[in-house]
């Protein structure tokens, strides 16, 4: 790899620096000196220094280390430009517009009804929201640079971090139970990544104008109740749907009546209505169209007279 550093720097004409920053990527506890190497590496830089950055499958490493440094470069232009201001080489109404089209202004269509989880509107991240003081807007802060790093059409990379975490859950709803356990823990993982991401948006927000005077894992060193809201939420979550208890009931009446198997297509279509409505979430596409057909059949074996469902399970 050397070699390979080498000739990019003589190739290119600049004064390239590699920096190796460590990251294990199912231990977002552990990410505290992770993000400090990455500021030690470029708080004494010009905002102006270009970063790459690179990991072995080039996605979620990859993206982790765009993200931080495209953080640190935000608030760096910001505070420069606020400099500028003061010394009124940049007027308040100049200013106010080039942060806005630098650092606020999105490029797409934002989705109507567009799913919570989607925005990351995950249980322990609401509880760190309210917890966090300035939580909030560090979140908003947060989700703006996630979208620009991830994948199109909201951004020009290759992964977005926060909607990364509802695209596994999908996979998992419709996944045989001996891959669901490896979808699990990678999505306890990406919520716990996402959390700690927004804590670090926050020190960030807090520390950087001031030149970091404290590190990152002091920070959260110095919050326990942090890290236990992220070690005992990250796995709160809604792991397998069900039809609604009184459309459950609705369809038990049904399986009850002695004439029921005159209805038995009325009956099904029923069933597979209520999913419908339970993955209206849900995009369309082979994902839905499975976790429909999953839930009904689960559902019509939850409804079938017990004799019957032993028969088919045997």
């Amino acid at each position: 790899l050397e070699s390979v550093y080498k000739e990019c720097a003589e190739q290119s004409g600049v004064n390239l620096v590699v920096v190796n920053v460590p990251v294990v990527e199912d231990q977002a506890s552990s990410s505290g000196k992770t993000f400090d190497n990455i500021i030690n590496n470029l708080k004494d830089e010009p905002a102006s220094t270009p970063c790459v950055f690179s990991c072995q499958m080039g996605r979620g490493r990859t993206t982790l280390g765009m993200v931080v440094a495209c953080l640190l470069k935000e608030i760096q232009l910001t505070e420069d430009l606020k400099k500028m201001n003061e010394m009124n080489l940049v007027s308040s109404e100049t200013l106010k517009d080039l942060l806005y089209e630098k650092f606020e202004r999105v490029t797409y269509e934002p989705v109507e009804d567009e799913d919570p989880l989607c925005k990351g509107e995950f249980e322990v991240i609401k509880q760190l929201r309210e917890a966090l003081p300035g939580g909030s807007e560090a979140k908003r802060k947060l989700d703006i640079i996630l979208d620009k790093c991830g994948s199109p059409p909201k951004g020009v990379g290759l992964q977005n971090l926060r909607e990364c975490i509802i695209e596994t859950k999908w996979k998992y709803d419709v996944a045989s139970e001996d891959k669901q356990m490896a979808y699990k823990i990678m999505i306890i993982n990406f919520i716990e990544r996402y959390f700690y991401l927004i804590c670090f948006a926050k020190y960030s927000l807090d520390f950087a104008p001031s030149g970091y005077p404290k590190t990152f894992d002091s920070w959260i060193k110095d919050s326990p109740e942090l890290v236990q809201m992220a070690t005992d939420g990250k796995d709160k979550l809604e792991w397998s749907r069900t039809v609604d208890a009184s459309k459950l009931e609705q369809l038990k009446e049904i399986m009850a009546d002695p004439n029921y198997k005159d209805n038995l297509s009325a009956l099904i279509r029923t069933i597979y209505d209520f999913a419908y409505l339970t993955y209206a979430d849900l995009p369309r596409g082979q994902i839905k169209n499975n976790s429909m057909k999953k839930l009904a059949a689960t559902t019509l074996m939850d409804i079938l007279p017990q004799e019957l469902a032993d028969k088919i399970t045997k």
